[in-house]
């Protein structure tokens, strides 16, 4: 049987994965934002304030993400209480789990034909999968998807490869 590997070069690159990821969400978030006429659509019927507060937390959310993976990989990360850092992490790692891989697993199930109603069943008709909205849930439950690949490698590797320890490192000696 074949573990993940835990030398620190790839806890770091998995980490680097995450943290390009969340770059990416964040700066995908400051757009929707930014131009939240374009992302909402004309006939959503969501009242602007909310989209645009679930669009700041998601940005909120992006940025302690990437100062959260950056803490179990740089040495200023010590310093962190181990929970302020784990329990994020964590968090993050099963939202992207419970939103990428259920929706995913419904996209491809559905673009194969096995499921044309959708996963439950519940649609009225067969969804189209030539359609530019299945295509752009298809790509948006697949980055994820990709985010959760990418997030909890780096967790869990972070607490093994004894980087993610937040032990206190020894006051220097103040010499002079």
């Amino acid at each position: 049987m074949r573990t993940m590997r835990t030398e620190p070069g790839s806890t770091r690159r998995w980490a680097y994965a995450a943290v390009a990821w969340l770059v990416v969400c964040f700066g995908w978030h400051v757009q929707m934002g930014v131009m939240y006429e374009d992302s909402m659509g004309p006939d959503d019927g969501t009242p602007v304030w909310v989209f645009l507060a679930y669009d700041i937390l998601i940005v909120l959310m992006s940025a302690a993400g990437v100062a959260c993976v950056l803490a179990t990989i740089r040495p200023w990360g010590r310093r962190v209480p181990a929970w302020l850092v784990r329990v994020p992490l964590w968090i993050g790692c099963a939202v992207l789990t419970l939103r990428g891989v259920p929706g995913l697993v419904e996209n491809i199930t559905t673009a194969t034909g096995l499921t044309p109603y959708g996963l439950l069943g519940l649609e009225d008709e067969a969804v189209d999968t030539g359609s530019w909205p299945f295509w752009k849930t298809m790509v948006i439950n697949g980055y994820f998807f990709l985010g959760a690949m990418f997030l909890v490698p780096a967790t869990v590797l972070s607490r093994r490869s004894g980087r993610g320890r937040r032990e206190r490192e020894p006051e220097p000696e103040v010499t002079g």
